[in-house]
């Protein structure tokens, strides 16, 4: 299902600013490859590269800001795009804004910078990546404090106690994984063959719960210890489909949440989608859409949202047919474009998580990534309110490749471009600086 056919599920009240699930209109943002804005095209050159910065420079570099995918963008599997460092480099040397947005995680903010950082031959000394990474889980940093602390929340991902961790880091205090449901009780999936790998490590459930094999699934008289979800948050692209895909359905079939019970609800043809999810059953939040995703490998991997699409067949195929209702993070989402825009307006890399209080204006951010569905398609679609453009840059370096088949990106950027480096370099001309790849991508520093 299309993000924009999406059952939209109220946004948990952020700390900070105020975002709006309503998407922005698309009409006046259909950008064609190499279409310049048109208040640039007559502007005099400026160049960064003779002598000490002049006026007029600073002033259009300080009205700009920089949105970097970071998979097949800055590096492909453990490969980094040549010219990347240097250039990230000079733009944080001219004081110019960024961050890296990326539909990845798991894991911690800081985990990624050093990751990123080694990749990039970049020393973790250096105030190149600190502080600016949002990955696809991180808006949930901003999700009202007594939805993190009130509710139990399961989580599930790649690794799913790195995962459970992170979220604790948030302020989710009562976190559970699929590895604390079978160790409560192993008749829950009895198949589960990664007791001894990744779910090796389980707590005990919050607050005394249990998984009881004796409740009556279909009765409302609920023990008060029985186990209850309130959200079901999937971090990013699980490796035990089997176990996650069991426990999500059971939980999304219960009566309220109550893992082990079912809803006299559904089916019910007289409700919304035949009663299905209508009884108070936790929300669904999936980290990112992302079908496909960059590496080494010639062919492009699948990401969190095959994931997704295996749980919408089986719920359909249960469930004679009812839509799958959840919420999405993550690149085209709005709210991580208001997440990651709203970084920007108040950036402060020497912060923790880079969000200062200071709040400085922009003209345009420009968004540089590799997968139309996600990248460009976010910038595309996103018109904050107020008024700052974001334009899309395409890279050929990642997931999208020309072929006879598809000639063009189905959501087509402002300009496709051969790498990252001439991205940056096309986003300063088209500012009036007056830059080349050569010179970003060297070593010089005037």
């Amino acid at each position: 299902m299309p993000v924009s056919q999406l059952v939209t599920r109220p946004w948990p009240t952020l700390n900070g600013f105020s975002a709006s699930a309503t998407r922005a209109s698309t009409d006046r943002r259909r950008f064609h490859a190499a279409t310049l804005l048109h208040e640039k095209v007559n502007s005099p050159s400026r160049s960064l590269q003779q002598g000490p910065v002049d006026d007029a420079s600073r002033k259009a570099l300080s009205e700009i800001a920089f949105a970097f995918d970071i998979d097949g963008v800055l590096y492909q599997g453990q490969r980094a795009i040549p010219g990347a460092k240097e250039m990230l480099r000079k733009i944080r040397s001219h004081d110019i804004r960024y961050v890296f947005l990326t539909n990845g995680g798991g894991s911690h903010e800081d985990a990624k910078y050093k990751s990123l950082s080694k990749r990039l031959g970049l020393s973790e000394d250096e105030d190149v990546i600190r502080n600016r990474v949002i990955l696809s889980h991180t808006p949930m940093r901003g999700w009202d404090e007594n939805v993190k602390k009130q509710g139990t929340v399961l989580i599930t991902g790649s690794h799913p106690e790195i995962a459970r961790r992170v979220a604790n880091e948030y302020g989710f205090a009562r976190a559970v994984t699929p590895a604390d449901i079978i160790e409560a009780n192993d008749k829950v999936y009895p198949f589960d063959n990664l007791r001894e790998s990744l779910h090796k490590e389980s707590r005990p459930l919050p607050d005394g719960k249990i998984v009881s094999n004796t409740i009556d699934p279909y009765s409302k008289d609920v023990p008060a210890n029985a186990l209850k979800i309130d959200q079901i948050l999937v971090w990013n692209d699980p490796r035990d489909w089997s176990l996650d895909i069991q426990v999500i359905h059971d939980l999304l079939i219960s009566h309220r949440g109550y893992l082990g019970t079912i809803s006299d609800k559904n089916g019910n043809a007289l409700l919304p989608n035949n009663g299905w999810q209508q009884d108070g059953q936790p929300q669904l939040w999936i980290s990112n859409l992302d079908l496909l995703w960059k590496t080494e490998y010639p062919v492009n991997r699948f990401g969190t949202g095959a994931f997704v699409e295996a749980l919408k067949g089986v719920w359909a195929a249960s469930t004679g047919g009812a839509e799958l209702q959840f919420s999405a993070l993550g690149k085209p989402s709005q709210h991580t474009y208001e997440y990651a825009h709203d970084r920007l307006l108040h950036h402060a890399p020497e912060e923790p998580h880079g969000k200062g209080q200071k709040k400085r204006a922009l003209k345009r951010v420009y968004m540089i990534g590799d997968n139309p569905e996600s990248d460009i398609r976010g910038a595309n679609e996103f018109a904050p309110a107020d008024g700052t453009e974001w334009i899309s840059i395409l890279v050929k370096t990642g997931v999208w490749k020309e072929t006879a088949a598809e000639r063009e990106p189905r959501y087509k950027p402002t300009v496709i471009v051969d790498d990252v480096v001439e991205a940056i370099a096309w986003a300063m001309r088209n500012e009036g600086v007056d830059v080349t790849r050569e010179w970003l991508a060297s070593e010089d520093w005037v």
